[in-house]
């Protein structure tokens, strides 16, 4: 009896153990990757880069941004990675991966651009990561984008089937993300509108907003439900969508542009985390 007593406990411990690691390696934290800012110099055209998870994946998107310039009279060079379901914590390790590795963006911070798109946080609400995750790596993005000299271009989190996405969640994974939720960030993953909130403060409590174009989604799309025709489906735009969302995104730009012939790099960026060396390298 006591030796089942003993194997019971035994595995209890190890259950814990082990869900507290997955929560960790789910979860966690971590650190900034160091890096060495390269030199920039002056672009004969326009070069803009995008980055995130499926919204960022494909040439449609490419396509969009660079048409929509060349409407406008800019030419552009544009280039895109994407990893489908990606996580800011996963699309933030992609831009320090080697170009070897699967999904890497390395060319983003080594390619002399101009501008980064950031087109992040659906599966971070899908997955129901909290607020606190997606603002925490929204700001190691945007701060490496901007040591780099690279203006961020912050696309807010966007408007899309959210109850929908998280109702289709098999039971596992609803027990699990609402666990997840009040023991990790209070319960905050259940809206939008709180990603948004941490996401806008990060922005201001950094000084990030500073060196940045944030663009407003809800100028795309304010209500999922009135305007499905902007979707293919809960989760993604529609091609309508994709290019509503395309012209917001060159109109934010090219009024910066008009505004500065310079784009001078905020100096004084408060560093969001302590520098890891990278896992990459």
């Amino acid at each position: 009896m006591k030796l089942k007593l003993k194997l019971a406990l035994l595995f209890v411990l190890i259950a814990i153990t082990g869900f507290g690691f997955y929560l960790y390696q789910r979860y966690g934290l971590e650190g900034r990757y160091a890096f060495k800012p390269e030199k920039k110099h002056k672009n004969e055209v326009l070069r803009v880069g995008i980055i995130g998870d499926s919204w960022a994946t494909g040439i449609t998107i490419d396509t969009i941004i660079r048409d929509e310039f060349l409407k406008r009279g800019f030419k552009t060079e544009v280039i895109s990675f994407g990893q489908p379901e990606a996580k800011t914590k996963q699309i933030y390790d992609n831009l320090h991966a080697q170009p070897n590795q699967p999904y890497s963006s390395y060319e983003i911070l080594h390619h002399n651009l101009d501008y980064c798109i950031i087109l992040a946080g659906t599966s971070d609400a899908e997955g129901e990561m909290g607020a606190k995750f997606y603002a925490y790596y929204c700001s190691l993005i945007i701060s490496d984008l901007a040591r780099n000299h690279i203006e961020p271009v912050f696309v807010t989190m966007p408007e899309f089937g959210f109850k929908e996405e998280t109702d289709s969640l098999d039971l596992l994974k609803k027990v699990r993300n609402e666990l997840s939720s009040l023991l990790i960030d209070n319960g905050s993953t259940r809206s939008l509108d709180e990603y948004r909130r941490q996401a806008g403060d990060m922005l201001k409590n950094t000084g990030l907003e500073d060196s940045s174009i944030v663009v407003p989604f809800n100028l795309v799309c304010d209500d999922y439900e009135k305007h499905k025709i902007l979707y293919r489906n809960t989760g993604h735009l529609s091609t309508i969508g994709k290019q509503k969302m395309g012209r917001l995104i060159v109109e934010y730009i090219i009024a910066k542009e008009k505004a500065s012939k310079t784009r001078p790099v905020n100096a004084n960026i408060v560093e969001a985390a302590p520098e890891r060396k990278s896992k990459k390298a």
